[in-house]
């Protein structure tokens, strides 16, 4: 059975795209309003299914085993979110500064300030005790003890690919639908690549949407950059060998959802199985904690090296990507701030992230003094 997310502004538009893609056999499984990340995609989501017939050939083993291990990812994902969820609300309101032995007016001010940016219940009880152990012993003050405690703990990597001996630069964006993956691609190109008169070639592996590839086609043509729309993973690795003489090589992947994860797992297995190639996991920063542990259980397959999130610019708090990263050990790589081509990305640094925790106190200016 095929099961595939459709997204239109009437349901009958989404139903439309299916029997198009699918053919008229396509049964409606679900149909329900997209969730605000995905809106832009549509105001409805239908999901749809195709059955094959009864005397499809069987699926091999070795497919059979592929599907059950992706179902229990996805299984396991979900008994981690709930978890995370059950975590999160027992810290919020079992712990407070004010019931810690000991703990100062100031301390307490300072749980509620990092608990209100939306950091992590159990990393702002291991922030404020470094810092207090710092602050006694050394002298200094607690609001410089807390953004040095928070400092230590930032993981950032602004490194789009690393350089290989005898091949490009080969870098790959992986994550769910609606994070912005096709527009980064762009922006990246130009900054990474393009600004410095380097060759690079844009790869879409994305078939999956209905006409997926064309916006990065698009973006190729204005960029002046090479393009290739791929069908298969076979096709991305011959394409690999065919390009090694690009300075840059960025690959573009489809959006995969939770029922997709099966379809997700001959990629995954390519661009985990090459050291050379760099996996960046882009996500939304305006998702909430729950959600970003689930997405990043699921696209664990892949092997990402690093966290990249878009959509600054739709939230008011950094903590909940902070937090994510530091309890993953993946850094961050590159912080998407807009839609502009290619002015709205940056690489991570510590100064930005610690100036995006907490703008007004911790200041890379008030770290310097």
């Amino acid at each position: 059975m095929r099961i595939k997310s459709f997204y239109a502004n009437t349901v009958e538009g989404a139903v439309a795209l299916a029997r198009r893609e699918l053919g008229e056999e396509a049964m409606l499984v679900e149909s329900r309003k997209t969730p605000l990340e995905t809106r832009h995609l549509g105001e409805y989501e239908v999901v749809c299914a195709l059955v094959p017939a009864a005397d499809s050939p069987k699926p091999s083993a070795a497919e059979d085993a592929t599907a059950h291990g992706a179902r229990l990812a996805t299984e396991l994902a979900e008994m981690r979110r709930q978890l995370d969820v059950m975590g999160k609300t027992i810290s919020r309101s079992a712990w407070s500064g004010t019931h810690w032995p000991g703990a100062s007016p100031e301390m307490a001010e300072w749980h509620a300030r990092l608990m209100a940016a939306d950091l992590e219940g159990d990393l702002v009880q291991e922030v404020l005790e470094a810092a207090r152990r710092r602050a006694a012993p050394d002298g200094i003050g607690l609001d410089s003890a807390v953004a040095t405690a928070l400092e230590e703990r930032i993981l950032v990597n602004g490194t789009l690919a690393a350089p290989s001996p005898d091949g490009p630069r080969i870098a790959a964006l992986v994550g769910p639908p609606g994070a912005g993956k096709t527009t980064m691609i762009a922006k990246l190109a130009v900054t990474c690549g393009l600004a410095a008169r380097h060759p690079l070639v844009l790869l879409s592996m994305d078939d999956y949407r209905v006409a997926g590839a064309e916006q990065l086609r698009s973006y190729a043509t204005i960029l002046g950059a090479g393009f290739q729309a791929l069908e298969s993973v076979g096709a991305l690795a011959q394409a690999l060998d065919e390009h090694r003489g690009k300075y840059l090589i960025l690959i573009d992947t489809p959006g995969y959802g939770p029922r997709d994860m099966d379809r997700a797992a001959d990629l995954a297995h390519l661009l985990s199985a090459r050291p050379s190639i760099a996996t960046h996991l882009v996500l939304t920063a305006c998702m909430k904690s729950a959600d970003l542990t689930h997405v990043v259980d699921r696209f664990e397959i892949f092997r990402p090296s690093s966290l990249l999130f878009t959509r600054l610019d739709e939230t008011a708090s950094f903590g909940t990507a902070f937090s994510l990263s530091v309890r993953q050990g993946k850094p961050i790589s590159f912080l998407g701030t807009g839609q502009d081509i290619p002015d709205d990305v940056e690489p991570a640094t510590g100064a930005r992230i610690l100036n995006l925790l907490w703008p007004e106190s911790l200041s890379p200016a008030r770290l310097a003094a």
